[in-house]
């Protein structure tokens, strides 16, 4: 009498294979996921820096005495009034970037690191360009201020 051998159910070779096959996907989802959320949060930074170089250039075109004017700096940038920044002045509104962005390669005629813009019609002579740069991902977005005051990135 012949034994019969069973040959219903899976090896362990076939049940690890699987296993590392799915962890292997898990873990290139996972890398995926966070360079891709990383890569949303340098465009929404670069947008609300925009937003903010707007709402300067728009407050001095009304002729409003507050914030007509943007310093840059590495980690953030601060609204100001007038035409030159007083670090201490109380008026100044603070914007911080996350640790993981900086702005870099500033590049603004006069080579300062002020946007000034002129009122009433919203012009500047301190145009030029500056980066919005992720180390962690190695992507920069660069953002210019032309002489009429037109921004883009």
């Amino acid at each position: 009498m012949m034994k019969q051998i069973n040959t219903f159910g899976f090896s362990i070779l076939e049940v690890i294979l699987v296993v590392f096959i799915l962890s292997m996907v898990a873990g290139f989802g996972f890398v995926y996921f966070q360079t891709s959320q990383v890569r949303a949060d340098v465009n929404t930074q670069a947008a609300d820096i925009v937003a903010y170089l707007r709402l300067s250039q728009s407050n001095a075109i009304s002729g409003s005495s507050e914030h007509n004017a943007v310093h840059l700096q590495s980690n953030g940038f601060v609204l100001f009034t007038g035409s030159s920044f007083n670090p201490i002045d109380a008026t100044n509104f603070s914007v911080e970037l996350p640790s993981t962005l900086s702005i870099a390669n500033i590049s603004l005629n006069g080579s300062g690191d002020n946007v000034i813009f002129n009122s009433p019609d919203g012009t500047t002579s301190t145009y030029g360009s500056f980066d919005l740069t992720s180390a962690q991902i190695n992507k920069t977005i660069t953002i210019n201020i032309n002489e009429i005051g037109t921004i883009d990135y």
